[in-house]
């Protein structure tokens, strides 16, 4: 009995030390853990609003085509069948999440955090802002350039309920179609430790998904797939062009003149190139996007964090394309079907 005592003993001082050693990390699980719930407590069923007299009609179509791409996604597409998407969280006009993204200085290269399980990610989301702002706050003294964003979408990639967020009911049929596949496939497949892959995969499918939902509902020639697809098409080159744009500015800070120079003067070099890469925007060909309007609304206070979003996002998705030719005979589905062979959860 005593020496099962002195294990026991031995355990519970082992847990301790290593909750007291990563007080940091519990706290924010803790935390985020709560808020996750929050939503999930507070999600109201999607059919209860379908019930509901006074819920407004135009939001009632959009939830009917939520339960129709969701049963598209699981159905059609063979993605996971989960309970997510079943019910609304009102965000009552507040952002989803405050999301901080940090990186280095004086080169193009993410900061990573580290969670258990889930491993290293480039992002760490709150749901107060004020914890937020503490991150960057921390990250700046530390040197790193950093940005807090707002994602119009919210995945906990499969380990909680995700709710409908009522700001995805103001999105077009595909913008919709699009955000819940990529999502679905987030509890999908799942390759710990890369998400820069994980986040290339889920767009790839979200985006292909969201072309056959619409073509089998509309046909191939419908002007509302032509639409989504020449959206996408400007999304692809605005982010193949930002993409230029991270390697510009790699090569810049690796040069030996670079480095040789005061931080102060690298400063200046530095955001006169990035001043460079936002005034020639409206060289890109663009489908519908007006450059102007990329200017005013998105290159903002922008620094080395807005160029790796971009790389976390796109940055393999060509080269997920050029696999798909290759060993599948641009068969979407069984490229699909290897992602989940290779990865699923």
């Amino acid at each position: 009995m005593k020496t099962r005592n002195k294990i026991l003993l031995g355990i519970l001082a082992i847990i301790i030390a290593l909750v007291a050693f990563n007080y940091k990390l519990v706290r924010y699980g803790i935390e985020q853990g709560l808020g996750q719930l929050e939503m999930v407590r507070n999600a109201v069923p999607i059919d209860d609003l379908l019930a509901d007299p006074e819920y407004p009609d135009s939001l009632k179509q959009k939830l009917l085509l939520i339960k129709e791409i969701r049963r598209y996604a699981i159905d059609s597409l063979h993605l996971k069948d989960s309970k997510n998407y079943n019910a609304v969280y009102d965000l009552k006009g507040r952002p989803t999440a405050y999301v901080v993204q940090a990186c280095e200085k004086y080169r193009i290269k993410k900061y990573l955090w580290k969670f258990p399980v889930v491993g290293k990610l480039p992002y760490k989301g709150f749901f107060d802002e004020e914890d937020a702002k503490k991150e960057v706050a921390w990250l700046e003294k530390q040197g790193y350039d950093t940005r807090i964003a707002h994602p119009s979408g919210w995945s906990t990639m499969g380990w909680f309920t995700d709710p409908v967020l009522s700001s995805m009911l103001r999105r077009s049929e595909g913008e919709l179609a699009d955000l819940i596949i990529h999502e679905l496939t987030h509890s999908t497949v799942f390759v710990k430790n890369n998400s820069e892959l994980n986040e290339n995969i889920a767009d790839y499918v979200g985006e292909n998904g969201a072309k056959r939902y619409l073509a089998s509902k509309y046909g191939d020639t419908s002007a509302v797939l032509f639409n989504y697809s020449a959206a996408i098409t400007d999304n692809e080159k605005m982010a193949m062009y930002f993409l230029r744009g991270a390697h510009k500015l790699d090569s810049l800070y690796q040069s030996a003149d670079f480095i040789a120079l005061p931080d102060n003067e690298k400063d200046t070099l530095k955001l006169a190139i990035i001043q460079d890469i936002i005034n020639n925007v409206d060289t890109v060909n663009f489908v519908r996007i007006k450059p102007q309007r990329i200017k005013s609304s998105r290159l903002k206070n922008i620094n080395n964090t807005f160029f790796t979003g971009y790389m976390t996002y796109y940055n393999r998705k060509d080269s997920l394309r050029i696999e798909c030719q290759r060993d599948f005979d641009g068969d979407f589905m069984k490229h699909l079907e290897s992602f989940k062979q290779r990865w699923g959860r």
